[in-house]
Formats: C-alpha cells, structure tokens, sequence
C-alpha cells in the first residue's frame, strides 16, 4: 500500500478541513470523489480512507457500501458515519440531537488515544442501532457519537473535525498514524521532487507543452517540468491585454529571463478587445474570451510540431469548484500531467516559495481567467481598461503599504460607467477574507487606508466620479467577484 490517506469527499467544506490538518502533520492525503467505486480506490493503493460528509442529518449517496470489507482502514465523519454503520448491518433512526453544546463521554480505542471526556458542538445527530461486533466509543446523553468495529479498523464519529478543534486533530492523526500506519514524509521537497520524477517518466525524452496564464498553479507546474525537461518544455504565454498592472512583464521577466524558460508570448490584445466590443453581460464575456484563448492556444501549439505531454496548471480549488479549462486539441493519446491538481492554492504557493519563485509573483491573490473583463460592468473598451487597472494598482499598493494586505484573501477595484456620462465612471473596492467553509467577508480596513485610496483615485484619475466599497458577503469563492 501507498503511505498516504484518501478522503472521499461528499462535503467540500469539510473535505478541504481534514485535508489540510493531515497535511500540516506531513501526512500525505488527497481527495477524490464520494461515488468513487471500490476498484477506482484499491487501484490507488491508499493506506486507509477518510470519508467525508456534513452534518446535515442526511446520509450521502453514492457511498460504495463494499468499503467495509476490503480490508483498509476507514474513518467516517459526519453524515458519512451513518451509511457505514448499515454497511456493517446497523440502523439508523431519527434526528436525535441538534445545534447543541453537550458534554460528550470517550471510550479508549486507538482511534480516540489521548482524547478526554469534554464538550463539543453536536450539529446533527442521529440514533443509531449497533449490530453485533460494532461497539459505542463515544457518547452524547445516550446517544451514540462515534462507533468502531470489534476486529476491523472500521470507524464512525456523527461529528466533523472542525477547524480549531484540536480533539478532532489529534483524532486525525490517530487515524492516520496508528491505525493506518502512515508516516510523516510529505512536505514542499518530497512532493516537488516526486512530481518531477513523474514529469520525467511520462515524458521520457519528448516534447511537453505548457499554457501558462501567469498564475500560480501554471507557474508553479511550468517550472516543476522545467526542472524535469529543460528545454524540451515548451511554454506558451497569451497577454490578452486584460492583466492587471505589469502584470505579463514581471511574468516574463522572472520565467523567461531568468529562469530560461522556453515561452512564446503571443500578444493578443487588440483580437480580445475587437471580440469583447459592445458586449456587455458577464456570461457572453467569459464564454469569448474563453472561446478566443482556446484558438489561440491551440493555432500556436499546432506551428509548434508534435508533443509528448501537455502541462496543466489544475489546482484542487479548480478541480472542486468544476472549473478547469478546456484542453488542447492535440491527440487524445497525448497524456495530461497535472502537477499541482491535489494542492490548495495555498499549499501551491508554498511550493512555489520552495522552488524560488520570488514573493511578488508567488503571493499574487487569485486572479480571474477573463481578467480585468467581468470587473468592468459593461461593455470594456481601452479607456475603460486603462482607468480600472491604474485604480486597481493604487489601491493595491496602499493595502500593501499598509500591512492590512497579509490577512486579505482579495482585495481588488471593479469599475461601473455612469449612464449618460461614458467619460464618467464610479470605482468600487472590494476587499474579503475567506474561510474553508468558502464563505467570504467584507474586510474593516483601516479608515485612514480608504481615504488616502480614495484621495488618490480622484487626483490621479479626474474620470472616477465616485469611490465606494462593497461590504456584501458571499456564500461562495465565485461571489467575490461581480458576475
């Protein structure tokens, strides 16, 4: 078996918790989906598996019920406990407990070691029947918490492992290093160096080729099969005039000059902003640009002469939100590699930091595929464009001078012309922090910050009419943005 844990995820939020607690205790684990078959995970060898679910009260489906019988260890958390538990020929029953802080009671097993008797919050509980061989390990007012089989590692607590909470942690790693036997060997180096050896045994000694975006996931994946192939990477760059502020010059700059890279930077432009002319809703808006760099993209690569691989920068966000882009047109024999598609962006940046790519390119905040575009509500035009990106750039760098910037997820300007005035237009500041529930909320930046931004906007820039700031929350990443 592989040294390393899969979650089986049938709750984002919670997927994304217990994957960055393992991690941070240098366990390797990576998810995948809820409904993937048993031969799908033994054919990945993993140590054990982590399933998990919300705390809704609602069982997931699509839960491969012959998970039980494999013989790998299996923790379920949440909502995920309960169709275990009828798996191993339990019931399960009402909604028992709900929303509530209650002391809970722990029986020694190796899954709870060095956890105590205390209190935690109970979102959803159920009353749960036990079938012979399956024994209570903790409890809540007499309702069964957590379960474990007699013989077989098999586990079940109808709790999550929260974000601060250090039982559910220590429960984790419990799992991970007694149960599971894994070892503490992942970190920035074991993975770069594993991803370039499989880089290079994929390609061998063919041609692989990269679409780089200047973002992180791309960076980071170019310059891990740079370091696998050297020259036998080919990059290509499309500046489609949409970026922020020296954004493709600095891009350039680093990979390219010094790094060495091999980029072709195809300047595109004036065929973005003659495709974007007139257009106006934020759909239509991404679906051209999307459509465009496709064609770009794959006219280049054909001028470019046969590939072995193609390169992509796919990060774990990307994979659970649904949103990774179109591949290139080359064979369907032509395999992708997916460097960093089991990494946070976060965990990526490190890796970044780890393979030397400098702090101001690294630690760029995330950044849309269609640009500056959608954060020009309406038609974009070169003026247009031109104001948002000198607005966007003053008020970043007074964040930045401020210090506010290291605890923001994003902080961007977005532009609205003023009707009947296409000279005029209001600027709008968004500034949010994020957290792995995927909520996002409007940040208190210091009032002074706001008015040397807003003082500067309206000297350097006479065409801003208004400055305001958008407090509004969002359930989701994607709200973040005005789409």
């Amino acid at each position: 078996m592989r040294d390393m844990v899969l979650v089986l995820n049938f709750d984002d939020a919670a997927s994304r918790v217990v994957t960055r607690k393992l991690r941070s205790e240098r366990i390797f684990c990576k998810i995948v989906p809820g409904s993937l078959s048993l031969e799908e995970i033994l054919s990945q060898e993993p140590a054990g598996l982590l399933l998990c679910g919300g705390v809704t009260g609602e069982a997931p489906a699509g839960l491969d019920a012959r998970l039980c019988h494999a013989g790998i260890p299996v923790l379920a958390l949440g909502d995920a406990a309960a169709p275990l538990l009828q798996a191993l020929g339990g019931a399960v029953g009402d909604k028992a407990l709900m929303g509530a802080v209650l002391p809970v009671t722990v029986q020694p097993c190796a899954l709870t070691d060095g956890i105590e008797n205390g209190e935690r919050l109970i979102q959803c509980a159920r009353e749960l029947t036990l079938p012979p061989q399956v024994k209570a390990i903790c409890r809540a007012e007499d309702v069964v918490l957590g379960f474990a089989h007699e013989e077989e590692p098999l586990y079940g607590v109808q709790f999550q492992a929260e974000q601060n909470d250090m039982d559910g942690s220590r429960m984790l790693r419990n799992f991970a290093l007694t149960v599971c036997r894994c070892t503490t060997w992942w970190d920035e180096d074991a993975f770069a160096a594993r991803a370039v050896e499989e880089i290079g045994r994929v390609v061998g000694d063919g041609r692989a080729v990269c679409a780089m975006t200047g973002g992180t996931a791309s960076g980071v994946s170019a310059l891990l099969a740079f370091k696998a192939l050297g020259k036998n990477l080919k990059c290509i760059f499309v500046d489609t005039g949409l970026l922020r502020d020296h954004e493709g010059e600095d891009f350039l700059s680093f990979y390219r000059d010094q790094i060495g890279m091999d980029i072709t930077r195809v300047s595109a432009e004036e065929r973005f902003l003659t495709a974007l002319r007139g257009v106006g809703r934020p759909e239509e808006k991404r679906k051209i640009i999307s459509d465009l760099m496709h064609t770009i993209l794959n006219d280049t690569v054909g001028r470019m002469g046969a590939f072995d691989a193609v390169i992509r920068g796919v990060s774990c966000n990307d994979v659970m939100l649904g949103r990774e882009n179109r591949r290139l047109m080359l064979d369907d024999s032509v395999p992708e590699i997916k460097p960093v598609q089991e990494l946070f962006k976060d965990e990526i940046r490190r890796v970044g930091d780890f393979l030397g790519i400098p702090t101001e390119i690294i630690s760029r905040q995330p950044f849309p595929g269609s640009g500056l575009a959608l954060r020009i509500l309406g038609p974009v035009t070169p003026e247009r464009l031109q104001t948002l990106r000198a607005a966007d750039a003053i008020f970043r760098s007074e964040v930045q001078r401020s210090g506010a910037a290291k605890r923001l997820w994003q902080y961007f300007a977005v532009l609205s012309p003023l009707p009947g005035e296409e000279d005029q237009v209001v600027v709008c500041l968004r500034a949010v922090h994020a957290s792995e529930r995927s909520l996002a909320y409007a940040a208190r930046l210091p009032y002074d910050v706001m008015e040397t931004v807003t003082d500067r906007l309206l000297r350097e820039r006479p065409e801003i009419r208004r400055v305001v700031y958008d407090l509004t929350p969002s359930s989701n990443y994607a709200g973040i943005e005005w789409q």
